[in-house]
């Protein structure tokens, strides 16, 4: 289950570049590119949180 996990952090993280690169290129504004860093950061960092908690999880038992 770890190794899905880090292959859909894996994936999310791709998904979070294209999305900073296509929003950054279209933003017209500093409050527009903002917005869509925040989106991609969190596209990228939830899910990794995720696979480290339920690494901390597995690791207790």
């Amino acid at each position: 289950m770890t190794k899905v996990l880090w292959l859909l952090t894996a994936v999310a993280s791709v998904i979070a570049g294209l999305v900073m690169f296509v929003g950054i290129s279209k933003a017209n504004g500093a409050p527009q590119e903002a917005a869509v860093s925040a989106m991609a950061l969190g596209i990228a960092i939830i899910p990794y949180v995720f696979t480290r908690a339920w690494e901390g999880m597995a690791s207790d038992k």
